[in-house]
């Protein structure tokens, strides 16, 4: 007899309305869940195109038995409960019935299963919710279940569909909290043919992280085991010397089924509270399990949300568990060498002769005045005497005056450009002094610095009051400006050894994707693996650690969970380069440091803050200043 049951109406209505399969990853999730729930020991996942052309999943779990394979198809058939009391005690990961249904409806769906203790297997397919095989079949023990051509009937949800790489990283992303929910299943993941992941399956969680994530961060974590009333938390929790700049490697479960609940992470971070910088997160995978009757999971259609019966009670838990294991390999935290920062200094080249006294230009960004050329002798031998010594002293003079006509030649003609000073040497020409720039506003009063406050702000007078500069944000929106004007242009340096990087998939999709903005600013790097990168230079203006921090961070900037358009992305990741590579708070700056920042500041015409939206000067007038004197009443 079949274990496939069909709900009745009264139980259908009260299940939360199922999850639309809106793209691939949501059908991987389903059809993984459904093999676990099978009892499965192993679970292969395959993919190409990003799961739209072709999805695989086989297990070798309990079957579909022949009287069922019909059943399985239809709505609101499920083996996981049989009425609505059961709803109270889900200890499933699926538990609507709908799966396979709304896969077969968009798509091409071939399931082939069998019972180790059946004779025969059985073969249906499903095409646009039309049956058309339905036959016996040989077959190991377990199910496959083969969808191709996804959304081929669907056209305008194809249309919403991201680019082939980005549905195959939703869909590792997948794979991967399936592999940490459940370490004693082996999974493993292929994407194009190749294979991205293998997970061994003994159970051991540190074995799992190791084969999903890297060794760094399972060498990096430690074990986590606490009881609270009723709720146990189980998993792994990175130590105080390991984090992100972002929750992307922050999992959680409860009773084995991944939920994004804001109750887990608060706990999570009130327990690294004063244990990491700020701007950074840890990195754990928590199990928490309680009885499902004190929890429910039939809330939201993706079954990602869920509510308690006591939050307090799991918010606890979740706090102890953590901060126990911070207690217990709380000794003094490993100086390793990448995370040291060696003389590392705030430095703003000075344009050229700046006067003692500043002069601050509005219209004029970075007013640039040429150097003062050196009296030389004018004429042809000027030329052949320049062309020998910057083309090489060896030549014969015939030689030198024939490149010297090459190169007059190309100058006059536009072809190559030579410096401003210089110019008129090569092609015969008398020199000529440089023409100054004529500002037609009238000249702004000047501007005296005073010195620093709490070595966070600058203070200096200007012609009707006090301004006061905040370093940091004032040189975080002159960097903006300049990475913007150029075009996101920042000088490199190539690192002594390269650094290797485990990403998340998502992350990795999004660095890729973005590989020529990336370089413009400052980072070269390749591929190495799936997802991970091997780091090869940074900007000039940061250290290795520094370098590597601030990647990853500009990966997150530029995924943005799937919000704003590329070139909002793009200008976070300039927000975020601008401002780490920016002076901080609390740095002593010397009096000519002061001046050249103040002068780039205030000469950004019409801009009072920085990209983050905080001001960079605040005036306190004359006329403030006496009135609190009681100079004027």
């Amino acid at each position: 007899m079949g274990r496939i049951n069909i709900l009745s109406r009264d139980s259908a209505e009260k299940i939360a309305a199922g999850e639309v399969v809106e793209r691939p990853a949501n059908a991987i999730k389903e059809l993984v869940e459904n093999s676990i729930d099978a009892g499965a020991r192993s679970v292969v996942v395959e993919i190409r195109r990003g799961g739209i052309a072709y999805i695989r999943v086989t297990d070798d779990g309990g079957g579909v038995l022949g009287d069922d394979m019909e059943r399985a198809f239809m709505r609101h058939a499920t083996s996981k409960i049989k009425d609505i009391a059961d709803l109270e005690h889900v200890t499933t990961l699926g538990f609507r019935g709908e799966a396979l249904c709304s896969i077969a409806s968009v798509s091409r769906t071939e399931l082939i299963s069998k019972p180790p203790a059946a004779p025969m297997g059985s073969r249906m397919v499903v095409e646009g919710g039309e049956t058309k095989i339905n036959e016996e079949a040989g077959c190991p023990d377990g199910t496959t279940v083969i969808v191709e051509n996804l959304f081929y009937n669907t056209p305008a949800r194809m249309k919403f569909l991201k680019k082939d790489s980005a549905e195959g990283a939703l869909a590792a992303e997948i794979c991967q909290r399936q592999a940490l929910s459940h370490p004693g299943v082996s999974l493993r993941f292929i994407r194009e043919g190749k294979d991205i992941f293998f997970t061994p399956g003994n159970g051991d969680l540190s074995d799992t992280v190791r084969a999903v994530w890297g060794k760094d961060f399972s060498n990096n974590m430690a074990p986590v085991k606490y009881r609270n009333g009723g709720v146990t938390v189980t998993g792994l929790a990175g130590k105080n010397s390991l984090s992100r700049p972002n929750r992307s490697m922050q999992v959680f479960f409860v009773n084995g089924r991944w939920v994004a609940g804001r109750v887990l992470t608060i706990a999570l971070a009130e327990a690294y509270k004063n244990e990491l910088m700020g701007g950074r997160f840890p990195v754990a995978v928590l199990n928490i399990e309680l009885d499902p009757a004190l929890c429910d999971v039939n809330v939201h259609p993706a079954k990602t949300e869920i509510k308690f019966a006591d939050e307090q009670s799991v918010y606890l838990a979740v706090y102890w568990a953590v901060k126990n294991m911070l207690a217990s390999v709380s000794g003094a935290r490993e100086a390793q060498a990448a995370f040291i920062r060696e003389g590392a200094s705030f430095k703003l080249a000075p344009p050229p002769e700046l006067p003692k006294q500043l002069k601050v230009q509005k219209s004029k960004f970075s007013p640039f005045t040429p150097p003062k050329a050196e009296k030389k002798p004018s004429g042809q031998e000027t030329s052949a005497k320049i062309l020998k010594t910057e083309l090489n002293p060896l030549l014969p003079e015939k030689k030198v005056e024939q490149l010297r006509e090459e190169q007059r030649e190309k100058l006059l003609s536009g072809e190559i450009k030579a410096p401003v000073i210089g110019r008129a040497e090569l092609v015969g020409e008398t020199p000529r002094p440089p023409e100054t720039q004529t500002v037609e506003e009238p000249e702004p009063p000047d501007i005296r610095i005073i010195g620093q406050l709490f070595s966070t702000y600058i203070l200096a007078e200007g012609e009707d009051g006090l301004l006061l500069v905040d370093q940091h944000a004032a040189h975080e929106r002159v960097r903006y400006e300049e990475i913007k004007r150029n075009g996101g242009g920042v000088t490199p340096q190539l690192l002594m050894m390269p650094l290797s990087l485990t990403l998340s998939p998502k992350e990795f999709e999004a660095v890729t994707a973005n590989r020529d903005f990336l370089n413009g600013l400052g980072f070269d790097f390749d591929e190495a693996g799936d997802s991970a990168v091997m780091l090869r230079s940074v900007p000039s203006d940061c250290s290795g650690s520094d370098g590597e921090t601030l990647f990853v961070e500009l990966a997150g900037d530029l995924l943005g969970d799937g919000r704003g358009e590329i070139e909002e992305r793009r200008d976070r990741a300039m927000y975020t380069l601008a401002c780490k590579s920016a002076i901080k708070a609390n740095k002593d700056l010397s009096p000519r440091e002061m001046e050249i920042l103040i002068g780039r500041a205030l000469a950004l015409e019409g801009i009072s803050t920085c990209p983050h939206g905080r001001p960079i000067s605040v005036k306190i007038t004359k006329y403030q200043i006496e009135k609190m004197f009681k100079r004027i009443v």
